[in-house]
């Protein structure tokens, strides 16, 4: 079983409309959507098709599972691992973008990241209580750390870094208010409730 794979066809999305997909010219101010169709599998398996934002990217297949604990075969990265994975790809991307225009003499680039979840009991006087006691998730945060062997100036590093930290946009997505909704679709109905 492959984890990811490129994706042999491009599922159609049922409740977003189109969304215009740019060609991305590098250094230029863009607008973007990624789109994700995900759906059960067995056990607590999931796959997913990430959608490219841009026409000349391929859409990726990606496979999903939890742990034995939680009732999965434990055959693929969890959810959130997926995530917190994307916060460090993201960055390390920025990093290798900005070095590519702009060379420094680095020996080696590592990006760790530790993210902590818990969860909070169930709420008795919430509408969903009766659903499994599922409880309440949240993160109670998440550290960033990159680590770089260079015998360039640290106030250089530090400035590269900082600058890919602000460009980063999954780590925008973590670390500011985002906007978000939830609306569920019943049976094919054109407009969503919200959730």
């Amino acid at each position: 079983m492959h984890i990811v794979s490129c994706a042999q066809s491009r599922p159609d999305l049922a409740s977003f409309g189109p969304y215009p997909r740019p060609w991305i010219k590098p250094g230029e101010p863009i607008c973007f959507s990624y789109d994700i169709v995900a759906e059960p599998g067995p056990g607590q398996s999931k796959r997913g098709v990430i959608l490219s934002p841009r026409p000349d990217y391929s859409s990726w297949e990606v496979i999903c599972d939890k742990g034995t604990a939680m009732g999965g075969a434990d055959e693929a990265p969890s959810p959130l691992g997926y995530l917190i994975m994307g916060v460090a790809l993201c960055l390390l991307t920025h990093i290798q973008s900005y070095l590519h225009k702009a060379p420094m003499n680095i020996d080696r680039i590592r990006v760790e990241v530790r993210a902590e979840y818990a969860t909070l009991a169930p709420d008795p006087d919430h509408r969903a209580s009766g659903t499994g006691g599922q409880g309440i998730g949240r993160c109670d945060g998440y550290s960033c750390h990159v680590l770089i062997d260079s015998p360039e100036p640290a106030e250089k590093l530090q400035d590269l870094i900082a600058v890919c930290r602000d460009a980063c946009m999954a780590i925008a997505t973590l670390a500011r208010e985002v906007p978000t909704t939830t609306r569920l679709f019943i049976n094919d109905q054109q407009d969503g409730v919200p959730v």
